[in-house]
């Protein structure tokens, strides 16, 4: 073996896969539930985050253990789809590759234990869409947007954010929707439907509604510049005729393209934007890039590169209005694309970020259900419902089979027993409770057991599972782990033979 690398084989590799999977399990299960413990993460830098969001603080982890690099992907992965759902996730692979590794130790061969987990996942499914229930798509993408934001900061506002991120589901994907936060209070949310800019005009006396053409321009909206330096006043004075004739001839240009509002990536001269003003055309000028390509997506318009050469295929179509609150911001209406945004006053900048995480939940899972309008109870009750269902299925003839495929109902427990845990309930007394009546669920605030009315989607729960399945499913069947030289350097070794 070289000594620029080494590899771990068999049961050491299966240890070490095992061991590193219930840390990542164990660095995030404090957090699970509306009492999950938040966590404060601290980078080089001295800056801090307060939060207990499970895909934060795993994207947070710096580490170069290649399995760890693995699990923390499954994270990004189960939020990127699911949009919510990631610690359990991520507490559902430590648990399987735990009992996993139990059963491995007590001879059963991994191929066993991954058949066994296979037909337990199918048996967990069906129970999960036998228990889902189908609600009104508004009513469903409100419920679930509210059992996101439980145990985060924005909770103490969750009636107001949750109807907020119901609607804005209602009229566009995720993906087109923006979330702005600036200081105030919670409760002076809105959602605004199109596209939001953070501006004012760009001078005091321009129309506060204009619907027509809107150009969108990527360079400074001035005269081009002489470097040449002069002292004749004559010349100077004919430089400066010369550059109030090309504004005058691009402002003409505006008004034969119709042109009723005007969004620049960079500055404006003062001349343009008192022709602009007295044209009745609406101006914004140091437009963020992001927010100038959210606006040609909306209105199907071009940015503009060129400032001589503005055809009128170049420009978008919609309406723009100015509105005045605690930031003064513009609203961009446009026919080519369905947009919202949410505006969040917060008393913070620390908080402001915290909504920001826990809205991005919100909205995404309201989405799902707009989607796909079931739903299934929370609080444990789904896992224990799934858990029992896996029991009471015919069972396997293979004994190993069979033993796999009771270690993956007993590890669905987990989430429930977490959940008691989070809130200072006895995890053994709860789980045996579940187990005997799965429609408990784990109330946490009044710490017993009871029927719960939370609801989640049942799209994340069945990604969850799914994603717990096959990554630990991959991570089962690796019998060795090789720490190779760099990439890099093995290309350069090939080039010299």
């Amino acid at each position: 073996m070289d000594e620029d690398s080494r590899t771990i084989r068999g049961r050491e590799a299966q240890r070490m896969i095992v061991d590193t999977a219930w840390n990542m399990a164990d660095a995030v299960r404090a957090t699970l539930g509306p009492r999950g413990m938040d966590m404060m993460l601290v980078d080089r830098m001295g800056n801090q985050v307060l939060t207990n969001d499970g895909a934060t603080i795993l994207k947070s982890l710096e580490t170069r253990d290649p399995v760890a690099k693995i699990i923390a992907e499954v994270a990004k992965s189960q939020e990127q789809g699911a949009y919510d759902g990631t610690t359990t996730c991520i507490i559902l692979i430590g648990e399987l590759l735990r009992r996993a590794d139990e059963l491995i130790n007590r001879g059963v061969h991994p191929n066993a234990i991954i058949k066994g987990y296979r037909k337990a996942l199918v048996q967990a499914l069906e129970a999960a869409e036998q228990n889902a229930i189908k609600m009104n798509p508004f009513d469903a993408a409100r419920q679930v947007a509210y059992t996101a934001m439980t145990g985060k900061s924005a909770e103490d506002f969750g009636e107001t954010l949750a109807d907020l991120c119901a609607r804005a589901a209602s009229i566009a994907p995720p993906s087109n929707i923006k979330l702005l936060t600036f200081p105030g209070n919670p409760k002076d949310s809105e959602l605004i439907e199109g596209v939001v800019v953070l501006k004012a005009a760009a001078s005091v006396g321009m129309p506060e509604l204009v619907e027509g053409k809107v150009l969108l321009l990527e360079p400074e909206l001035s005269p081009p510049h002489a470097n040449v330096s002069l002292t004749d006043p004559e010349r100077i004075a004919a430089i400066a005729e010369i550059q109030t004739a090309y504004l005058q001839n691009r402002m003409d240009a505006f008004g034969e393209l119709g042109i009723k509002a005007v969004f620049c990536q960079k500055g404006m001269d003062s001349r343009v934007v008192q022709y602009m003003r007295k044209a009745g055309i609406l101006a914004f000028k140091n437009v963020r890039r992001s927010d100038m390509l959210r606006i040609a997506q909306a209105t199907g318009g071009q940015v503009v590169s060129d400032l001589a050469d503005i055809n009128i295929e170049d420009l978008g179509e919609g309406k723009v209005s100015t509105h005045q609150s605690a930031n003064d911001y513009a609203c961009i209406i446009g026919k080519e694309l369905n947009a919202a945004s949410i505006l969040i006053p917060s008393p913070t900048e620390q908080a402001a970020e915290e909504f920001q995480r826990a809205l991005d939940d919100a909205v995404g899972v309201a989405h799902l259900c707009v989607k796909e309008p079931f739903v299934v109870v929370g609080a444990g009750s789904i896992q224990a419902k799934m858990s029992s269902h896996v029991r009471r299925c015919e069972p396997e003839e293979n004994p190993k089979v069979e033993a796999a495929r009771l270690a993956f109902a007993d590890a669905l427990m987990v989430i429930p027993s977490t959940l008691a845990e989070s809130a200072g309930m006895d995890s053994m007394d709860v789980t045996v409770k579940m187990s005997a009546d799965p429609k408990l669920g784990v109330d946490v605030n009044e710490m017993v057991l009871r029927e719960m009315e939370v609801f989640e989607p049942l799209a994340v729960v069945r990604s969850a599972l799914n994603s717990a399945i096959e990554n630990g499913v991959s991570l089962l069947r690796t019998h060795s782990i090789i720490m190779a030289k760099p990439i890099q350097e093995l290309f350069n070794d090939a080039a010299k033979d």
